[in-house]
């Protein structure tokens, strides 16, 4: 996931509650854009991993927010807030990113059992017809 910088982000300052609030916007297709950009995956290749249970989980939220409010006890600094904030902010990000990311390898490595099995059964009956052509043609060879 290409890092999220400060200048992505959205920032509301309020020295007089001394507080400064990141909000770090547009993240909602984060995860499917990271997948499809590294691990050369199309957008449609993540239908089939929604299950009911993870519904939910098919998309990031739409935006992290994180505050940080200056103690009395503290000297007001706004950059000191942004750099805090925005650490807040994108540590929501992440752990959300990697919670949804872990979703999809957890589906996927459940669907592959799924695939292999059904590869199998496949195999099986590929195998039951060839034996049956084999007879086929054993009878009609004899019977000619």
């Amino acid at each position: 996931m290409s890092g999220i910088k400060m200048s992505d982000c959205n920032f509301y300052v309020n020295e007089e509650k001394r507080t400064v609030v990141c909000v770090i916007p547009n993240t909602q297709d984060m995860l499917i854009n990271f997948i499809c950009e590294n691990f050369h995956f199309q957008i449609m290749d993540f239908y089939w991993v929604l299950t009911p249970e993870g519904e939910n989980m098919n998309r990031m939220p739409s935006s992290f927010v994180g505050k940080a409010v200056c103690s009395k006890d503290d000297e007001w600094n706004e950059k000191t807030g942004r750099l805090i904030a925005f650490a807040r902010a994108k540590g929501k990000c992440y752990n959300s990113f990697f919670k949804r990311a872990n979703h999809y390898v957890q589906a996927i490595d459940g669907h592959l059992g799924d695939i292999v099995e059904a590869f199998n059964k496949f195999g099986e009956k590929l195998e039951e017809n060839k034996k049956k052509l084999e007879e086929d043609i054993a009878y009609l060879t004899d019977n000619e």
